[in-house]
């Protein structure tokens, strides 16, 4: 489930932000309110199967990634059957099925021989009514339980989808019969606090968790339907409508799963109520849990970390949101989470997990790589890889609609006959698209709708079939064209992206902050007053990005392009050449030459924290301090750092404070050049501004690249 007790000791952050919820109460934000018209184009859309996408590129390359680390030995049966399995029952090993079952219909391969195994010897884990771990009171009152097996649920319903396995279906209808159905009552009275309340094992501060199981359970009616069942759906949906999440500092997981779930609900039964309730549950989510990356919060009025395993839900969820309203607002935040959260959370071994959360309080981007959390995210990021593939294409009866650009090829089933078309992109780096049809049967004229995004500039969108402009109907942020495919024939779209500044997530909370984009890529922040320039910042989608790479934003920065940090990644860090002081250095190893830098800078050496000296002159951009996790810390304005140039002493400006306030970057000089340096010190203005058991910092010196 969440990742809190595992990774608090991978992941010490200090929780910077506090945001005042006043403007917005739950109870007033989720009142039932007239949804939005489902747009006839939109609403009747569906993405095109599995089996007739063959993807490449990128996305291809992230997939094969994470199907190989979930083929690993943590994911193994010997290991994964019992992780989590005493708190949470099934969901480790649930998420696996799920993660192996889709990636493997996304990358067209057959079942890996693990999920073999774990489908072979799964029910040997089942207690006699169906469900895992021990029997339940009558009630089922048992949030951990309950939510353990939202994951299990779903990955024994897309297996059997999947393989049209009876036995695995079976076992999902007994386990829906034997946990969620007689659970409708204990539901209903969830944290009631009336004296006539359930005696509920809650999951301690994850408040709300039970509801996660809303995803689980609506995708298990479609296979194992039944009104004792829907009846169960139906109270859960009515029982969350009544919780004050923000209020109850509720996870923020759990509500995106249970968003997505209601969603589905209003699909297969058309309660408007439904759909303006997912629409509500995500409009207070952005509002308030979404951070500068577009990933969450970890639970409402806490973001402490970001998770995976909520990322992907908000993905899936604003997809579906655009498909069942047509508003193509929900389009673009999808696009925004895929480029710069959820891909850029995956890390180099394949898997996801937790990272800093990242919000209006400081400004700042990731500012270090996330860490894995191999018992529940690094599955759902496979799910949420397996997603963007199969979203690549939507279609309904003779229109085919393009949300997203990626490379492969799909195969299109009309009723006349199929027609295969090979896509090649460079999105989301440049607006250049180019479909070819491969073969076809089909004769008749066919709508193809492109997606315009509002950062392409105005009246530069354009198609071309055959090397000739068409004009598009435009509708709904799609340009949209009919026309009769041969074999041969190529659609080429372009258009140029906005490169420049937009308003933060939470513009209302950052006021003066704006970000740095290259169309959907975010590449940095920035406050309005500031003084200095906007140092590079890392595009982790950017040609030579690597995912998990951190992100830098300097909060004293002018709105100026932002450079790729391509290059600044190739600067030699020069404190691998430089002889070196530290404060815990003895006097008598302290070389002649730092001795020297002391008297040129007038610096007394017990105020000293550090100090590089070289034999020559070195070309000085940047100096990152990176203070321990653990230990005492001086604060900023008590700290100087100074330079030696030529026998001039020099003052940097004050730092840029990232991450969880431990990480400082000073500039050296102008911002392109930096300053050329003999050597520096760190060191306290006064005996005051060092504490006592002060930790010396790890230090980066970057040259010029």
């Amino acid at each position: 489930m969440n990742p809190i007790k595992r990774t608090i000791r991978l992941l010490t952050l200090t929780a910077t932000l506090l945001i005042t919820l006043s403007a917005i109460h739950a109870g007033e934000n989720l009142e039932p309110q007239t949804p939005n018209p489902p747009n006839g184009d939109a609403a009747n859309l569906k993405p095109i199967p599995f089996e007739d996408q063959t993807p490449d590129g990128w996305l291809k390359a992230r997939a094969e990634l994470s199907f190989r680390r979930l083929q690993e030995p943590y994911f193994q049966w010997d290991n994964v059957s019992r992780v989590n399995f005493g708190p949470f029952p099934g969901d480790a090993l649930g998420r696996t099925i799920n993660g192996l079952t889709l990636l493997s219909q996304a990358l067209n391969r057959p079942e890996p021989a693990s999920l073999k195994e774990i489908m072979r010897r799964v029910p040997s884990l089942a207690n006699p009514d169906g469900y895992l771990g021990p029997k339940l009171p009558e009630s089922r009152a048992n949030e951990d339980t309950m939510a353990g097996h939202n994951g299990y649920t779903y990955g024994l319903m897309e297996y059997a989808l999947w393989t049209k396995d009876p036995e695995t279906k079976e076992s999902l209808r007994r386990m829906v019969a034997n946990l969620f159905v007689p659970a409708r009552a204990a539901i209903a009275g969830y944290r009631e606090t009336s004296e006539a309340k359930v005696d509920w094992h809650l999951s301690g501060g994850d408040v709300g968790q039970l509801f996660t199981a809303l995803d689980g359970m609506t995708r298990a009616y479609a296979l194992v339907p039944s009104p004792e069942f829907k009846a169960t759906i139906e109270t859960a949906i009515e029982r969350y409508r009544k919780l004050d999440l923000v209020g109850l500092s509720a996870q923020t997981h759990a509500m995106l799963s249970a968003a997505t779930g209601i969603l589905r609900w209003y699909e297969m039964h058309h309660r408007t109520e439904d759909l303006a309730f997912a629409e509500a549950l995500y409009k207070q989510y952005r509002a308030l849990a979404m951070t500068e990356t577009f990933e969450n919060y970890n639970w409402f009025n806490k973001p402490q970390w970001t998770e995976a395993c909520g990322v992907v839900d908000s993905f899936i969820l604003t997809v579906n949101l655009w498909r069942l309203t047509g508003r193509p607002d929900y389009l673009e935040d999808a696009h925004l989470i895929l480029f710069n959260g959820l891909l850029p959370g995956q890390l180099h071994n394949g898997g996801f997990g937790v990272g800093p959360c990242v919000g209006h309080a400081t400004g700042v981007c990731r500012t270090k790589m996330h860490s894995e959390v191999p018992f529940c995210c690094s599955m759902r990021g496979g799910e949420g890889i397996a997603r963007a593939i199969q979203y690549s294409y939507f279609k309904d009866k003779d229109t085919v609609a393009l949300p997203f650009y990626s490379n492969g090829t799909a195969t299109l089933r009309f009723a006349e006959g199929t027609c295969k078309v090979r896509q090649e992109t460079s999105y989301p780096h440049t607006g250049q698209v180019r479909l070819e049809v491969m073969e076809t049967e089909v004769k008749k004229k066919k709508k193809w709708r492109f997606f315009v995004p509002s950062w392409a500039v105005k009246d530069s969108f354009e198609i071309r079939v055959n090397g000739k402009k068409i004009e598009p109907r435009l509708a709904d942020s799609f340009a949209e064209i009919e026309l009769t495919l041969v074999a041969g024939a190529v659609v080429e779209v372009a258009f140029q992206q906005k490169r420049g500044t937009r308003p933060a997530v939470q513009a209302e909370l950052a006021k003066g902050a704006t970000r740095y984009f290259d169309g959907p890529l975010l590449l940095g922040s920035a406050t309005e007053n500031a003084d200095e320039s906007l140092l590079p910042i890392l595009d982790l989608m950017g040609p030579g990005g690597r995912s998990g790479e951190p992100y830098v934003y300097f909060p004293n920065g002018k709105l100026q392009p932002a450079v790729n940090a391509d290059a600044a990644r190739k600067a030699p860090n020069l404190a691998d050449t430089a002889q070196v002081f530290r404060r815990d250095l003895p006097a008598d190893q302290v070389s002649a030459e730092l001795g020297k830098l002391f008297a040129t800078l007038k610096q007394d050496r017990n105020l000293a924290i550090c100090g590089f000296v070289w034999p020559s002159p070195q070309q000085v951009r940047q100096v990152v301090l990176q203070w321990p996790e653990s230990g005492a810390m001086p604060k900023p304005e008590a700290i100087e750092l100074r330079w030696s140039a030529a026998g001039e002493a020099h003052t940097a400006a004050q730092p840029g404070i990232i991450g969880n306030g431990r990480q400082w970057v000073y500039r050296l000089g102008k911002a392109s050049e930096g300053a050329t340096v003999d050597g520096f010190v760190l060191v306290a203005k006064s005996a005051d501004g060092i504490p006592q058991a002060l930790a010396v910092p790890s230090i980066e010196i970057l040259g010029k690249p």
